[in-house]
């Protein structure tokens, strides 16, 4: 590892074991619901979990629950051992970064240029430092990336035990993805079709190979993830991961096909870089329709509606479900506008303001100031949204990059399945790192020395 890079891990390191210190947690809105499920774990064991659910996600509460043992043991309060998980998540994600970098070969210049801001993001130290999941899926993501170069290179070489095994991993890992965001059992399926067909359309010699890493990949997805699900359909009767879309996705597209103004539109679009946009050009009682409070109100009273049918959880989500189609084919055309609106909101990923995260005064002095929060947030949005589309178009040449088409792949697949909830600024960082991946692979291939002093020759030239 060169010199540089070394150094900015041990920097980054001493900034967050700082931070992990002056730092507080906000216990509030979602983040109430994590503690008690932690608390639940804590108390009653994985069984309650799965009798009193369909609950959340596991695999974070588990995190909770392991720092609530650990506070048992060492009398140190659990928010602060989950911070110190915080530094450790972080220092993986930034190791696994580098490694996603080399394999694009960017040069270490910029390797350190990315991972001395990764470690500085305001948004990503929030994940960190806030009781929120979003850290958790991290380095799960990166693992993806990883996973899929090595199996991609074990096909090419037609090494068949060597892409069985990355494709175990690649199973396992997006399993793990699924047991902290569940949106990545709808991606799954998608990813590994267009895995094959990428591979399989530039060599169809390796086509055994290939199929060998897709079913290891299949079936240590599909055990696990079936598995959790039938025990929540044997203990609460709901052959779920989670219990939270179909309400959610019902009140995201009853808020979308209420009539449509050419004024409620706009404030639609300017809600897209953040409240605080919208409510500066139509104020808070307009944009507070495209908030996530108004779209959680109608999800919220149909449920409520549904409930009082004494209807089970499996017939409340499949009415929920055809409800939010029957509205969507209503107005296709005005839902699928929305709905890619709503997409464009993941490209504003940084913030200073996410909130839940009491920060050191001197720090919260330079956040709460308001050019350098709109100021990063807007650059960092121009130069996410460019490397992306570069990116995206890159992936229709395949055979040139196949990893840089995998990549731009699970970036697309993430935003679209998201793009039909309410977006909010977090659910945008489980996959920051490969934002900044794609950002430091454009600026390796656009701002290298030899083409700068060549720009500046061509532009000397009479």
């Amino acid at each position: 590892m060169p010199p540089s890079i070394a150094c900015i891990f041990f920097l980054s390191l001493i900034y967050w074991l700082y931070l992990s210190q002056t730092t507080g947690m906000n216990i509030s809105c979602d983040a109430i619901s994590y503690q008690d499920l932690g608390r639940q774990l804590q108390n009653h064991g994985l069984l309650s979990y799965f009798k009193n659910g369909p609950n959340r996600e596991p695999l974070y509460p588990l995190l909770i629950d392991a720092s609530m043992h650990l506070e048992h043991f060492t009398g140190i309060a659990y928010v602060k051992i989950m911070a110190v998980f915080g530094v450790l998540i972080m220092l993986l994600t930034q190791l696994l970064t580098y490694k996603v970098l080399r394999l694009f070969n960017v040069r270490d210049r910029v390797c350190a240029l990315v991972l001395a801001y990764l470690a500085l993001s305001p948004s990503l130290n929030n994940a960190a430092f806030s009781l929120y999941s979003e850290i958790a899926a991290l380095p799960f993501i990166l693992g993806i990336v990883l996973a899929s170069s090595g199996a991609l290179d074990a096909i090419k070489q037609n090494k068949k035990q060597g892409a069985v095994l990355y494709g175990a991993l690649l199973g396992i890992l997006l399993a793990a993805a699924t047991l902290v965001k569940a949106v990545f059992e709808c991606i799954t399926p998608v990813y590994l079709i267009v895995f094959f067909m990428t591979v399989f359309l530039k060599d169809k010699t390796k086509s055994t190979t290939l199929l060998l890493c897709l079913a290891a990949a299949a079936i240590f997805f599909y055990v696990p993830i079936n598995g959790y699900k039938w025990l929540n359909l044997h203990y609460n009767g709901s052959f779920v991961i989670t219990d939270r879309g179909s309400w959610a996705l019902y009140g995201s597209t009853a808020r979308r096909m209420e009539p449509l103004t050419l004024k409620r539109f706009a404030e639609a679009l300017a809600y897209v870089p953040g409240a605080g946009v919208c409510n500066g050009l139509f104020g808070p009682k307009e944009c507070d329709f495209w908030s996530f409070q108004k779209s959680d109100e109608f999800g919220m009273i149909k449920q409520g509606e549904l409930n009082r049918q004494n209807l089970s959880t499996k017939a409340r989500n499949a009415i929920l479900i055809g409800l939010s189609v029957h509205k969507a084919l209503q107005d296709p055309f005005q839902y699928a506008l929305l709905t890619f609106i709503e997409g464009f909101k993941m490209f504003f990923w940084e913030s200073t303001q996410t909130g839940f995260v009491i920060y050191p005064h001197w720090l919260q002095k330079i956040y709460d100031t308001k050019i350098f929060n709109n100021g990063l947030r807007l650059f960092t949005s121009l130069a996410t949204g460019a490397a992306v589309m570069v990116l995206w178009l890159g992936a229709l040449t395949a055979q040139k990059s196949p990893l840089g088409a995998m990549m731009g792949l699970l970036i697309f697949l993430y935003i679209f399945f998201f793009s039909f909830f309410f977006i909010d600024t977090r659910y945008a960082l489980p996959i920051a790192p490969l934002y900044l991946i794609a950002i430091g692979n454009w600026i390796n291939k656009n701002l290298s020395p030899k083409k700068i002093k060549n720009s500046l020759l061509l532009a000397r030239q009479p």
